[in-house]
C-alpha cells in the first residue's frame, strides 16, 4: 500500500476527498433512494456481470411485481424467470427465488448478520458485504471489478495483486462512521472516473493519491487482464406448424436460453451444416423427416454468448408420437408467446411468419 494512503492522516484526507466527490457526483439510481436490504440485494444480483443501464430497464418492473421478500418467495420460478428474461445468467434469478424461500422459512425478516446473508443461495462475499454495508451501514468491505481497478491504480501495482490484498486494503481504508457511502463511492469512482480503457484522471477526486504513473503505467491505465471471452454459438431452430398451431418443446440447458418451453433447437457441432442439423433435429422431435424450408438467420446475444440462429419452417401433416410424454405440446401463436420467455424464439417466429 502506498504511504500516501497508508498513514492515518492521509487516509482521513483520502476518505474526505472521495466522500465529498461522491456526495456531489453520485448517480441517481432507484436502489439508492430507499436502500432496504431487499432492494439492495435485488440490485446487486442484477448488476452482476450486467451494465447499470441495462439493469435500470428491469429493476423497477421487477420490484413492482415482487416488492418484498414475501412476494418473491410466494412466486413460482417461471414467474420470476419471466420478469428476468433478457438479463441473462438465469441461475441468478433461480437463486434469488431459492434465497427468498429460505429467508421466509428460517428468518423473521431479511437477516442482518453477515454470516446469515452469506449462507443464502447465490450470495458470495461481495454481495453479503454490499448488503451489510449499504443497507445496514456495517463496516464490511466490498471488492468488485471497479474496485480492483481503482485499487490497482491507486497502489501503482505493476503486477497482479493477490485477491486477499484487495479485501485487506478496503478494510484498512474503510471508515467506521459511514461504510455505506465509502463502499458506494469506491464503486462510483470506478464507474465514472477510473474507467477501464481511458481513465478520466482530471475528474478523479483522489488523483493526488494515485501511484499508477510512478509504477510506469502510462496515463494511469491498468495493463489489460484477460476479460470474459465472447462465445460464438451457432444453432438451428424449427418452427413446426399444424393447423395454425406451433410445436413447442420442453427446454433443457436453460442457462443458455431461459424458460420452460421453447421452439425445438439444436447447437451445431464443428463442421455440421445448418441443413444437416435441422433435418436431424426434425427427425428426433417428430420421429420422421418432413420438408423444411430455410427462412434465413437471426442474431441474438445472451450474456457473453453471441448466437447465430438458422431458422427452418415446416408443416406437420400427421400426429406426433411424442406428444403424450410431456416433452412436446402444440400452442397457438398467442399462447406460445406467453409460454416462451426468450425473445430469441419470438424473433424466429417473426422471421418465419413473414415468409409463409
Amino acid at each position: 500500500m502506498p504511504e500516501a494512503i497508508r498513514d492515518s492522516g492521509n487516509t482521513a484526507g483520502f476518505r474526505k476527498k472521495l466522500l465529498g466527490w461522491y456526495r456531489r457526483h453520485q448517480r441517481t439510481l432507484p436502489w439508492r433512494d430507499n436502500p432496504t436490504p431487499y432492494r439492495v440485494w435485488i440490485s446487486e444480483i442484477m448488476l452482476q456481470q450486467t451494465q447499470t443501464r441495462t439493469v435500470l430497464r428491469y429493476y423497477d418492473r421487477f420490484l413492482l411485481r415482487f416488492p418484498d421478500v414475501e412476494a418473491l418467495a410466494r412466486a413460482s420460478e417461471p414467474e420470476v424467470l419471466e420478469l428476468w428474461a433478457g438479463l441473462g445468467y438465469y441461475s441468478r434469478a433461480r437463486n434469488l427465488h431459492r434465497a427468498a424461500v429460505k429467508i421466509m422459512r428460517e428468518h423473521p425478516s431479511f437477516p442482518q448478520e453477515f454470516s446469515a446473508i452469506l449462507a443464502l443461495p447465490g450470495i458470495g462475499r461481495y454481495t453479503a458485504g454490499a448488503i451489510c454495508s449499504i443497507a445496514f451501514n456495517q463496516p464490511y468491505p466490498v471488492v468488485d471489478g471497479n474496485i480492483r481497478r481503482v485499487v490497482t491504480r491507486l497502489t501503482g501495482a505493476a503486477k497482479k495483486i493477490p485477491e486477499n490484498c484487495f479485501w485487506d486494503l478496503m478494510s484498512s481504508w474503510m471508515p467506521k462512521k459511514n461504510p455505506s457511502s465509502f463502499n458506494q463511492a469506491m464503486m462510483e469512482l470506478g464507474a465514472l472516473a477510473c474507467v477501464p480503457l481511458r481513465p478520466r484522471c482530471s475528474r478523479c477526486p483522489v488523483r493526488t493519491f494515485c501511484r499508477a504513473k510512478e509504477a510506469g503505467i502510462e496515463n494511469g491505465a491498468v495493463r489489460s487482464r484477460a476479460g470474459r471471452t465472447l462465445k460464438r454459438i451457432r444453432i438451428v431452430t424449427l418452427v413446426l406448424e399444424r393447423r395454425g398451431m406451433i410445436l413447442l418443446s420442453r427446454m433443457s440447458g436453460r442457462d443458455l436460453i431461459p424458460g420452460e418451453w421453447g421452439l425445438p433447437w439444436h447447437m451445431l457441432s464443428p463442421g455440421q451444416t445448418a441443413e444437416e442439423a435441422a433435418s436431424g433435429l426434425c427427425r428426433s422431435v417428430i420421429g420422421r423427416p418432413i420438408k423444411l424450408e430455410a427462412r434465413g438467420q437471426i442474431r441474438h446475444a445472451i450474456s457473453c454468448n453471441q448466437i447465430t440462429v438458422s431458422c427452418y419452417y415446416g408443416r406437420v401433416g400427421r400426429r406426433i408420437p411424442g406428444l403424450g410424454n410431456g416433452s412436446l405440446r402444440w400452442a397457438s401463436q398467442s399462447s406460445a408467446r406467453r409460454l416462451m420467455l426468450s425473445s430469441l424464439f419470438m424473433k424466429a417466429i417473426e422471421k418465419t411468419a413473414g415468409s409463409q
